[in-house]
């Protein structure tokens, strides 16, 4: 994400986002995803009465392009409508992971300067 982040701000603060990361942590939103027995990612998830935000979601870059994501995001995608909620994410302006989300029924609700944000509605 590093060169994401600095396309748009322009630097990267390490401590920055690893004190955001640990307050992810310790509010106990992230998962690790794992394929077989090698962990390959990270995966955080709000779930909220109204709706249920996919915060973050890493895969190692050796690991992209193999359909993790997808998988993930798809079953994310069913919880959403089985729970008639929508899901919600956002990505950096940078980020071509925005592709993937489009792919798969994502639409845009509203930009900023830095990020989309992106609804699938069920």
């Amino acid at each position: 994400m590093r060169s994401y982040v600095e396309r748009i701000w322009g630097s990267f603060s390490e401590a920055y986002n690893r004190q955001n990361i640990a307050e992810t942590i310790a509010a106990k939103n992230y998962s690790i995803v794992q394929c077989g027995e090698e962990d390959v990612g990270a995966i955080s998830v709000e779930r909220h009465p109204e709706f249920i935000q996919l915060s973050q979601l890493y895969i190692l870059p050796q690991h992209q392009n193999k359909g993790i994501g997808t998988s993930l995001v798809r079953e994310l995608a069913s919880e959403a409508r089985n729970s008639r909620r929508p899901l919600r994410l956002r990505v950096l302006q940078s980020n071509p992971a925005r592709r993937l989300y489009e792919r798969l029924g994502f639409r845009v609700s509203s930009v900023t300067p830095e990020r989309v944000y992106m609804e699938l509605t069920i």
